[in-house]
């Protein structure tokens, strides 16, 4: 196992996964945004480097302390070799199998490998399939005026009490509108 540490090693890591759009899509839009000051604490995990099959994008572990928290708590991994890909998940540096926690995959070959992966370490588990969609429809910017009824959508979530309009300018200005 790996750690890509410093924005050479991360930028690098992008390049490499941008060649295998879209089935990587999931660890190529996060890697993405690690490059862009790594909003969410994130850390990149792969196999070896810079030879890598597989990378695993997970939270930090101090990170991890609400079992019920399924934004933080989530991984996102690419294989380009899905059997070296579960030796890999069953690392103990790379999943905190202890923790509640959230699974994610742009590639529907990798289902097996999770649940195989997830059965070894805590036996068959119940497991959820969402289809990613793409629309092809340019993002429209957010009027100032929806904000309010945005933030108090956003309180009534079990998120930490954040105002949407501080998270927005210093992740994604083009989002907002005048």
């Amino acid at each position: 196992m790996f750690l890509l540490q410093g924005a050479q090693m991360l930028q690098t890591l992008e390049k490499s996964l941008r060649k295998s759009l879209p089935e990587c899509l999931k660890v190529y839009g996060t890697v993405f945004h690690m490059n862009q000051g790594n909003p969410f604490k994130l850390k990149a995990l792969v196999d070896k480097w810079p030879d890598f099959t597989t990378v695993v994008i997970r939270p930090q572990e101090e990170e991890m302390i609400d079992d019920f928290d399924h934004y933080t708590n989530t991984y996102q991994i690419y294989s380009k070799d899905l059997k070296n890909c579960e030796e890999f998940l069953g690392s103990p540096e790379v999943i905190n199998w202890k923790q509640h926690l959230q699974i994610q995959s742009s590639q529907s070959s990798m289902n097996e490998v999770i649940e195989n992966a997830a059965a070894v370490k805590l036996g068959k588990l119940p497991q959820t399939q969402c289809v990613l969609c793409m629309v092809s429809e340019r993002a429209k910017k957010l009027v100032p005026s929806l904000m309010d009824a945005k933030n108090q959508w956003w309180q009534t979530q079990a998120h930490e009490p954040r105002d949407v309009s501080t998270l927005l300018p210093g992740y994604y200005p083009h989002f907002l509108g005048e």
